[in-house]
């Protein structure tokens, strides 16, 4: 009677163990795991201060619109955003695809690619549509304006690699200057 109740288990652990593969649950290795990136959406904030690159091999961008030969300069950004810490200074910039500025309704509209550094060099980029509100300049009634816009993120290299997600920039142009800073509130997915 011992052996029966002895060999009645064994049958049923060999039965369980010949059951055909695709029944089984196949096991997760780590190196799966590492390897399968779960992208999670994200609250994005940075500042960033803009100062206007004086490098003569960067030529400025020429606008189109009402004023002949005006032209919109690269940029140096620096500051910091969330899941970046302090950018990088002279690897982030951000370049004039396209502008134009309309005395009717006194905006300078541009068109811009945006490369950002975090700390670690993972680097971070966007497109965007920016408005710098230019009366004040063509006006001759003061040497400050408005800029906002809204940046769209597309991708990036380490972390940010296939990243996604859009922040809207709100701040002021410093004409004397050339220089801009401005707040960006918005998302990002990686």
């Amino acid at each position: 009677m011992k052996k029966i109740k002895l060999i009645l288990p064994a049958i049923l652990l060999l039965a369980a163990c010949s059951k055909e593969s695709t029944e089984i649950s196949p096991a997760v290795s780590t190196s799966n795991m590492q390897a399968a990136k779960v992208n999670v959406a994200r609250p994005f904030r940075a500042i960033i201060n803009a100062t206007a690159n004086t490098d003569a091999a960067i030529p400025p961008t020429s606008c189109s619109g009402d004023l002949p030969g005006f032209s919109a300069p690269d940029f140096l950004l620096t500051g910091s955003a969330t899941h970046m810490g302090d950018f990088i200074p002279q690897i982030s910039n951000l370049h004039h695809v396209s502008c134009d500025l309309s005395f009717a309704t006194m905006l300078l509209t541009t068109n811009v690619s945006v490369q950002l550094a975090a700390n670690n060099g993972d680097l971070l980029y966007c497109t965007g549509n920016d408005v710098v509100n230019v009366a004040a300049l063509l006006t001759q009634t003061g040497t400050t304006g408005s800029i906002t816009g809204t940046w769209t993120i597309n991708g990036g290299t380490g972390r940010f690699e296939g990243a996604t997600g859009s922040f809207t920039i709100n701040g002021f142009v410093d004409f004397i200057s050339n220089s801009f800073n401005c707040e960006c509130v918005g998302t990002i997915t990686y």
